[in-house]
């Protein structure tokens, strides 16, 4: 074998699978970026609220009282 195969097999390979793998995870960050907020700048997306129970979830505008209990369940 000549030089330049050894160094392409023990340099060559190695380095082209590290770039693959580098490609696969940070790649889809390089072509777009991402919806997200930063701190200082302006929120301009709509506000969303998570409910783990949707079905839980009581209008504000019926008449019916809740008592919350609390938890480390977090059935409340």
């Amino acid at each position: 074998m000549t030089v330049w195969q050894t160094v392409g097999t023990f340099v060559g390979i190695p380095a082209a699978i590290i770039f693959l793998i580098w490609l696969a995870v940070y790649g889809k960050s390089l072509v777009r970026q991402p919806n997200r907020y930063r701190p200082g700048r302006a929120w301009n997306y709509p506000p969303t609220w998570f409910a783990p129970h949707p079905d839980a979830v009581v209008d504000s505008g019926s008449s019916t009282s809740t008592t919350a209990v609390g938890g480390a369940s977090g059935e409340w």
